[in-house]
């Protein structure tokens, strides 16, 4: 009875804080996606008519779709690259700790401080032209080309999370027998054989939680597009979270602004349960 009651206490801690901050605010937020609320003026019921609005917004949708070619661009590339990575870094090898420092370097340093840093290298006569101009390409439009400002801030996206992914790979490759390694030695298996055949398998789990966090990651990411962009050219890299970043705080359309918060959740509540089956698939196997 004695932990129980104390275990209790620590549990009420992060339940009040859970409760303040995000249960609240979700009530309040669903609640006032089904007004007009502007800040200055009382909440008006208006109720499916943000809803209606959201289906009829061609800026919605093309936001939608900046938000689909952002992810397709950066889950894929950190879901695999993430594995060779981690893979590398596996290896018993002098000096392994110092590598896996340097890769997660990038995870701790500010996603503002990132976005500057490489907005100034995307700029026309910045580090990346000039590497360009060495083997005589053209200078990229890398931030101001509607076609080229998704897959310029994907680069930085992947280039910052590697290191954060390939924790979950690190930590999935050594709960892995090393005797199936040896084993497959013996059997005379190459190197990448032992990766299709033993490795990815076995992080199988791994893989669909890594694919469903960034894909949440890619869905909510927010400031990078502010810091680097500003959502433009043209609303080209303007994503469903910029969105409402501008109906709430620019135009001060909470309403408006907390459907679309609503519509968003519910894709990534739909993607976190197709995830959750996959998993228990791999978990009843």
């Amino acid at each position: 009875m004695y932990k129980a009651h104390h275990a209790w206490l620590f549990l009420a801690i992060p339940g009040i804080l859970l409760l303040i901050f995000t249960v609240i605010p979700t009530v309040a937020a669903l609640f006032l996606s089904f007004t007009n609320y502007n800040v200055f003026s009382p909440v008006g019921w208006v109720g499916l008519a943000n809803y209606k609005q959201l289906i009829h917004d061609s800026n919605f949708w093309s936001a939608m779709k900046n938000t689909l070619t952002y992810w397709v661009l950066v889950t894929p590339a950190l879901s695999i690259l993430s594995i060779f990575l981690a893979v590398l870094v596996n290896r018993k090898m002098k000096g392994v700790s110092v590598y896996r420092l340097i890769y997660y370097f990038p995870v701790l340093v500010s996603v503002v401080v990132t976005a500057m840093l490489w907005k100034w290298m995307f700029q026309e006569d910045g580090i990346m032209n000039y590497l360009l101009s060495i083997f005589n390409i053209a200078p990229a439009k890398w931030l101001t080309s509607k076609s080229m400002v998704m897959p310029s801030l994907a680069i930085v996206t992947i280039w910052q999370g590697l290191g954060y992914y390939m924790l979950f790979y690190l930590a999935g490759l050594q709960s892995i027998s090393e005797e199936l390694y040896e084993a497959a030695d013996l059997e005379g298996a190459g190197f990448w054989k032992k990766q299709f055949y033993i490795t990815f398998p076995l992080l199988r789990p791994v893989i669909f939680f890594v694919v469903v966090v960034s894909t949440m990651s890619a869905f909510k990411e927010f400031t990078m597009m502010l810091t680097m962009t500003k959502g433009g050219p043209i609303g080209s890299s303007k994503t469903v979270v910029y969105m409402i970043y501008e109906k709430a705080f620019e135009q001060l359309d909470m309403g408006y602004a907390s459907a679309i918060s609503f519509a968003l959740f519910l894709i990534i509540l739909v993607l976190t349960l197709i995830n959750q089956k996959f998993l228990d698939k791999d978990n009843q196997a």
